[in-house]
């Protein structure tokens, strides 16, 4: 990458609300979920468990941040999505699968939603 467009990527980063970079932090483990999917179809187990692994990371960081002083009920509900999100990527690592993913994917595109609504309204 060159050092403009570092400088371009920072600078979206830093201008960006915090729910324009959970959506941002959703598409990336979307992306890499999707990619994980694909390797696993195309047999590179060793492409996929990468891809995998930088989705857990993005999902496992979501659940880390969650304020649970702030809203309970919702943090509650979404720290079991999460959870859920990171068991079925580790059956998916585990089995070698891409069905488990499918279902991750699903998950992950009904959460981005809802947080890509909010981030229309400025919240």
């Amino acid at each position: 990458m060159s050092f403009a467009a570092a400088q371009y990527r920072a600078a979206t980063v830093e201008t960006a609300s915090p729910v324009q970079i959970v959506v941002r932090l959703y598409d990336a483990a979307i992306r890499f979920l999707t990619q994980a999917e694909q390797a696993g179809k195309e047999n590179k187990p060793n492409e996929r468990n990468a891809k995998l692994r930088r989705a857990h990371a993005i999902v496992t960081e979501l659940q880390a941040s969650l304020v649970h002083t702030h809203a309970p009920e919702l943090c509650s509900d979404l720290d079991r999505l999460y959870e859920y999100v990171l068991h079925t990527i580790t059956q998916s690592t585990l089995s070698n699968g891409t069905e488990q993913v499918a279902s991750a994917i699903k998950v992950m595109r009904e959460l981005r939603a809802a947080w890509a609504e909010l981030a229309k309204r400025n919240v």
